[in-house]
């Protein structure tokens, strides 16, 4: 049993959290910070779940003004948000005006939230932090998997999220640079041209022998790598290996291969190179000409970081600070680009930007703000703990930025008609387009008292009883038939949206489900691209519209 004292802690990190993330509390977030506080709790966790459970539903219950002013009544020195919560830590290794990092996308599909959350904004915002320099480097190597949309798509992207660069380098055109190393390894004898299958190579790897073709000298690698080069060899007969130890600890670090042969057309220089430098090779090199000082990187490459590392040594380089965060996880089904390749395809999804997606151009087209984007970036740090991405938190940022962007209007899902009686004589009402934005001015909404409709849900759940129509008046619901009841706001009368005609026909794309609806005739004026909230429904980004109706694009509650 938690004592009053242990419960009022609870209490006070929920407030916290829901007053910093949008009024709206993560009993995850919670957690940690009551048992960093109160470390006697770590024998009740199951009882602590439960009390932060309770208390997350009290606390998102009240309004962002009630929950600051609660948090300052009971711990207001928790109104300072800690100053590792606020920015990015230190860097190890950075020197102002020095720091170069990079971002090195593949071309094989778009950007995703979990891409973005670390390897590009952590890039960038240090690169900022520090004043230096932020590099895009297109790893397109491997010409069966690249495809010629995707440069620009991911250019695009990042330039719609705030992203700008210093400078972009495409892989593909740099091959002769990776041709002039590969023979200076095979000259200093540290690389070797290697025709072993790859399953024989793989048994003499896991016992620490050498296969046959270690042995060959510097003249028959040389000639080995010119017809590799030349295109002499068939796909999968042949690599260029670095020469390491056949006996090394680590597994991975016996005989990396460097380079191997690809028949496939790359999308921007077809069929002229046969020779294709391996990822752990080109990004030695590269990182090393383009002078990048700091690499981040998931923490599933501390192999290739390990390979990488040989390739600097044996050419005398300095290695970048190699940072390696933790995966981020994201709710659900994993989706990779195959999937996505074969639903689009199959109709199962539009493109690459459908809502069902978590791809950038899927989130920015539902209406979430390159801020928050960058917001959860620097929440989500550069742990090297996995994380799961906290849609709630994620929404929390956006909510807060959008929620003074968004004007309000009125729209019913699966719309039922009702006829209201006995309602005074009333053709037309006014209400503000944004409540705390009086400036903006007020939208008429048209009233025909024959034809009103809410939502089929409302007309079910509430029959029989008195509700308010907002902005309109109060009414009993019988049937098709609302009895006016009179303009007097009654505590705990339930508030509903309605739409009266003219109006529009709405459809709004979410990643669940569809939703159809009606919505009120103002909504028509409104452009692509425009934000707006349906209350009672969330958040929207106007997405197409033509005469019949009007697509919105759902963002969240």
């Amino acid at each position: 049993m938690l004592t009053k004292e242990e419960k009022e802690v609870i209490l006070k990190y929920c407030l916290q959290n829901a007053v910093f993330y949008s009024g709206k509390a993560n009993p995850g977030a919670v957690i940690g910070k009551v048992l960093g506080e109160q470390e006697k709790l770590r024998k009740k966790v199951p009882e602590v779940r439960t009390e932060i459970e309770k208390a997350v539903k009290s606390v998102n219950r009240l309004t962002p003004e009630e929950q600051k002013k609660r948090l300052e009544k009971v711990a207001p020195k928790l109104l300072e948000k800690p100053e590792k919560e606020q920015g990015l830590p230190n860097l190890e290794g950075a020197v102002m005006g020095k720091v170069v990092t990079r971002f090195a996308p593949a071309p094989t599909g778009p950007i995703h939230i979990a891409h973005l959350m670390r390897a590009v904004f952590l890039s960038y915002l240090y690169a900022k932090k520090y004043n230096g320099k932020f590099y895009i480097r297109f790893e397109d190597t491997d010409p069966k998997k690249v495809e010629s949309d995707f440069y620009d798509w991911i250019l695009e992207d990042l330039k719609k999220v705030g992203i700008e660069w210093d400078k972009v380098f495409v892989e593909s055109e740099n091959m002769e640079t990776y041709y002039k190393y590969a023979r200076e390894l095979v000259r200093r004898g540290r690389g070797y041209v290697c025709e072993c299958s790859a399953e024989a190579f793989r048994e003499l790897k896991a016992v620490g022998k050498s296969c046959k073709c270690r042995t060959r000298t510097v003249k028959q690698n040389t000639e080995g790598l010119e017809k590799m080069i030349k295109g002499g060899f068939r796909e999968g007969s042949v690599v260029l290996r670095l020469k390491t130890n056949m006996r090394a600890r680590n597994p991975v670090l016996r005989d990396p291969p460097l380079m191997r042969v690809s028949e496939g057309s790359h999308p921007r220089v077809g069929t002229l190179y046969k020779a294709w430098p391996l990822y752990n090779f080109v990004c030695a090199i590269e990182d090393h000409n383009e002078g990048i000082t700091h690499v981040f990187r998931a923490k599933e490459h501390q192999h290739n970081t390990a390979i990488q590392k040989r390739v600097y040594e044996t050419f005398g380089w300095k290695p970048p600070v190699a940072i390696n965060f933790g995966l981020i996880h994201l709710a659900g089904e994993k989706i990779h680009k195959r999937f996505v390749r074969d639903w689009i395809k199959s109709g199962k999804v539009t493109g690459w930007d459908d809502v069902k997606l978590p791809t950038i151009r899927a989130l920015l087209r539902r209406g979430y703000q390159p801020k928050a984007f960058e917001e959860m970036a620097i929440l989500c740090g550069l742990s090297k703990t996995d994380i799961k991405l906290s849609w709630e938190n994620l929404n929390g940022i956006n909510r807060k930025i959008i929620d003074s962007l968004a004007n309000r209007y009125m729209a019913v899902l699966d719309p039922v008609r009702i006829e209201l009686k006995f309602s005074p004589p009333i053709r037309t009402v006014s209400m503000s387009l944004h409540p705390d934005f009086e400036d903006r001015g007020k939208r008429e909404m048209p009233v025909d008292l024959k034809n009103i409709w809410i939502s089929g849900e409302d007309a079910k759940k509430l029959r029989g009883k008195e509700i308010r129509l907002i902005g309109l008046g109060n009414m009993e619901l019988k049937g098709e038939i609302g009895e006016y009841t009179g303009n007097v706001i009654k505590k705990g009368m339930q508030k509903i949206q309605w739409v009266s005609e003219p109006n529009v026909k709405l459809r709004i794309l979410s990643p669940e489900k569809e939703m159809k609806g009606l919505a009120e005739e103002n909504v028509s004026h409104l452009k692509v691209g425009d934000l707006l909230q349906f209350e009672r429904i969330g958040f929207g980004r106007v997405d197409t519209k033509n005469e019949k109706e009007v697509i919105v694009a759902f963002t969240h509650k």
